[in-house]
């Protein structure tokens, strides 16, 4: 997992470890909903898929600010064995939508506001 803000290259413009499946694997969205029914929900854009597991990128959390455990970063980098994955499918607005971080409204911001402060904009 990282925990800085990494740049991308584009969608489309990126190198697969399996093209084909990257291609099958997000035919309905590059993005996802993971675990559904979390205490603590959690949105991200597919960077690859392969037979083994996804990577992804954290685009927007939604911490329960009332329940410990564990929570995941916006801007992060996770690899998840598809033996342990639970997503569904979800549109770029959704996962992209305002995070809840915090208590303090500030905080809390957009996957593109997270870009603008990252890269200095």
């Amino acid at each position: 997992m990282t925990t800085s803000y990494i740049q991308v290259p584009p969608h489309g413009q990126r190198e697969y470890m399996n093209t084909s499946y990257y291609i099958q694997f997000t035919d309905v969205s590059r993005f996802i909903k993971l675990y559904p029914g979390d205490t603590h929900p959690k949105w991200g854009e597919v960077l690859d898929a392969w037979a083994a597991g996804i990577k992804i990128r954290i685009t927007r959390c939604k911490n329960n600010l009332s329940v410990s455990g564990v929570s995941y970063k916006v801007g992060s980098i996770h690899f998840i064995p598809m033996s342990k994955v639970s997503f569904a499918y979800a549109t770029e607005e959704e996962a992209t939508s305002r995070s809840v971080t915090s208590h303090k409204q500030e905080a809390n911001i957009t996957w593109d506001e997270f870009v603008a402060q990252a890269e200095g904009v």
